[in-house]
């Protein structure tokens, strides 16, 4: 039997799957068998109640190699490090509207975002909390039946699985002209999350921002920073404006030179 290579696996292997706080272990391991069907590979698991499992190993059906190389981590940030998109998947509406997408154009953002990417899936019962999407640049909704709006763990993996290798392989087909983001890259996780620091830092400092009665506006910050786009080269530009902002106010930022 005959084995081709797979064209899109230098870059699914960049795609991360995270999974957070699962409770059923056949759930893990359904969840790795999709994504072995469709070419990823990248499993991190946050808190999972139940892992190594039997079950999880019955369910991945052969994706087992996957379950054995996923990472496992205490918290969602550890997951996310070193991203430079970051995806929550939601089924509820919130309070506080979220940049969100439907699958099909959450994978083109996928494809043609540089480096380590990660799609974040909640609990089973009740997904991601607040806090946990406030750690995402965009928020993903699979447009269900109104009438029934239950979807498995491991269906909703599989179904941006499979939108995000129908990306990636229209992107390996096409013959592409090189891109600005090759030269510069996008902002990291990290970077905005320094970025929005900074920027809270510099608000409070000139008497916009109460940290003692925050409302909705570090959030709204967060939001803002976390959209997909910001460049490196612009991320420096904000954190030399904030920084010259705390120095004529007499303060020190500690931001690196744009030399970094």
């Amino acid at each position: 039997m005959q084995h081709t290579v797979d064209p899109i696996a230098a870059r699914a292997s960049a795609v991360r799957i995270v999974l957070v706080a699962t409770t059923h272990p056949g759930n893990i391991g359904a969840a790795a068998r999709a994504m072995k069907a469709m070419g990823l590979s990248s499993l991190h698991l946050v808190r999972p109640a139940h892992f190594p499992s039997a079950e999880a190993t019955a369910r991945a059906a052969g994706a087992d190699d996957l379950l054995a190389a996923a990472s496992v981590h205490d918290d969602l940030a550890a997951a996310l490090a070193g991203c430079n998109l970051v995806i929550g998947t939601t089924a509820r509406e919130r309070h506080l509207d979220w940049p969100s997408t439907d699958p099909r154009e959450a994978a083109a953002l996928v494809a043609t975002t540089t480096g380590e990417v990660a799609l974040v899936f909640g609990r089973e019962r009740s997904g991601l909390s607040n806090e946990e999407l406030d750690q995402c640049q965009r928020a993903v909704y699979i447009p269900t039946s109104p009438g029934y709006r239950s979807l498995n763990l491991a269906q909703a993996v599989q179904v941006l699985a499979y939108e995000v290798r129908l990306a990636l392989l229209d992107g390996a087909a096409t013959t592409a002209q090189p891109r600005r983001g090759r030269l510069d890259p996008p902002a990291s996780a990290a970077e905005i999350a320094a970025l929005e620091a900074h920027c809270l830092r510099v608000m409070a400092a000139v008497g916009y921002y109460d940290a003692a009665r925050p409302k909705l506006l570090a959030r709204r910050v967060k939001r803002l920073l976390a959209r997909p786009g910001l460049l490196h080269s612009e991320y420096q530009i904000l954190r030399g404006f904030l920084a010259a902002v705390e120095a004529g106010l007499g303060a020190d930022g500690g931001v690196p030179s744009s030399d970094d």
